[in-house]
This record gives structure tokens, C-alpha cells and sequence, in this order.
């Protein structure tokens, strides 16, 4: 079944958050990176998605980057940054196996709160070698981590059905939690829609399988990585 990362316009109605809080979000980013003695400079976004985030820091004199998993949001994200006339170089790659010749990279970021959908620990620690090798030495990642505070469910729940509206499209929204592992801390989410767009009509599945916490022996397993948690 189609995912909604198959529909970017359908996605940013959706899931993105509101404008200012993006704009926000976008001033955090530089401040935390200005603290550190970047301002401006080469900048790569992961898991970009459209790049709000990173078309906004283009726009205040970042040389931006993104990568993402899903081909129609990397073009889409490439149609909007030439909109907004802004330069950005967009990849289409899975981010926990990426290597870039567009770097390196000042900094890196990892925004909308979607880091906990790598779930395994192997592949946290291959996501964070890719993000080390894109990065220049001394360069800085900045990851806006979930603030979700249900914790891992342990039974079924169907919520959040809703309506969303733009221009001519109509998208029926509604989310399915299911019991998660309590041993593992992760949860299961499937959010599905139902797109109405003029005479057509698309569903889309998305299956989110969330670590909701990392433990610190998990963490001292990675392959790669210091064996004392610090």
C-alpha cells in the first residue's frame, strides 16, 4: 500500500508542524550552532523530507544539504527550494547507510522529532558513523528529539481520527497504537489516510515502529562505540 511519504503535499498538510513553530525551531537551530562558532557554512538536513527546515536556514545564509529515504519527497523538496530560490542539494538515501560527496559538512541536523524511528541499536550507531564521516572535525550535530510522554502502550487504541483540508484535497486521517515492547521500549503506531483529490481516491499504510527510551547497556553494545556509558 502507498505510504504518505508518497504524497508530499498530503505529508506537509498532515504532519508538518505550523509555520512559526518551524520558524522557531529553525532560529533554535542557529543560535545553538552560532554559540558554537558556525554562522552560516556548509549544512546538511537528515530524514529532510520537504526541508522546511533546511529551505529556511538556506534563506538565512546556510549552504544546505538534505537526504531522504523517499524519492517523491526529495523532489519535492528540490521543486521547493527552486521556488523559494534557494540553492539546495538534495539525496535520496537511507540515513542510518549514507555516504556524501557533498561534504563535508559544519553542521548536521535531524529536526521534526523523528529520530526514535531508528529503533535498533546496530543501526543507530551506522547512522551516527554516516553522520561523522559528513561532518568536518570539530563539526556539530543538532537531533530535536521526541518529547512524547506516553510511554510504551500496552494496549490496542484507535485515536486521532480527524479531517484535514487544502485546496481541492480532502485526507481522512486516523492512527492505530498497538501493546509495545516493554523489554525493548518501543512502541507501534500505523497512521493511516484516505485522500480524496477531486474524483480520485488514494489510502495510504504507514507502519512506525517507535524507541520511546535507550537503555545504557543497549547503548554500550554499539559496535564502535565507547563501552562505558559517560
Amino acid at each position: 500500500m502507498p505510504s504518505i511519504f508518497d504524497f508530499p503535499d498530503v505529508y506537509d498538510a498532515v504532519l508538518r508542524s505550523p509555520l512559526p513553530q518551524i520558524e522557531a525551531e529553525a532560529q533554535s537551530v542557529r543560535k545553538l550552532l552560532a554559540d558554537r562558532g558556525i554562522e552560516g557554512g556548509h549544512l546538511l538536513e537528515i530524514a529532510c523530507g520537504t526541508c522546511t527546515h533546511g529551505i529556511l536556514l538556506a534563506r538565512q545564509g546556510f549552504d544546505v544539504a538534505g537526504i531522504d529515504l523517499s524519492p517523491n519527497m526529495v523532489n519535492a523538496a528540490a521543486s521547493r527550494a527552486e521556488a523559494a530560490g534557494v540553492r539546495l542539494d538534495v539525496f535520496h538515501g537511507d540515513i542510518t547507510d549514507f555516504q556524501l560527496n557533498a561534504g563535508p559538512f559544519d553542521a548536521a541536523i535531524f529536526m521534526a522529532e523523528t529520530f526514535p524511528i531508528i529503533t535498533e541499536y546496530e543501526a543507530i550507531a551506522n547512522h551516527f558513523r554516516c553522520v561523522r564521516r559528513a561532518l568536518r572535525p570539530g563539526g556539530v550535530y543538532i537531533i530535536d528529539i521526541d518529547a512524547h510522554r506516553a510511554g510504551v502502550r500496552d494496549a490496542y487504541k484507535v485515536w486521532g481520527e480527524r479531517t484535514v483540508e487544502f485546496g481541492d484535497t480532502c485526507v481522512e486521517v486516523w492512527h492505530e497504537n498497538f501493546p509495545g515492547d516493554f523489554v525493548r521500549g518501543t512502541s507501534r503506531l500505523v497512521m493511516h489516510c484516505r485522500i480524496h483529490d477531486g474524483e480520485e481516491v488514494h489510502e495510504t499504510r504507514d507502519d512506525w515502529h517507535i524507541r520511546r527510551n535507550y537503555s545504557a547497556t543497549g547503548a554500550a553494545g554499539m559496535k564502535g562505540f565507547p563501552s562505558k556509558a559517560s
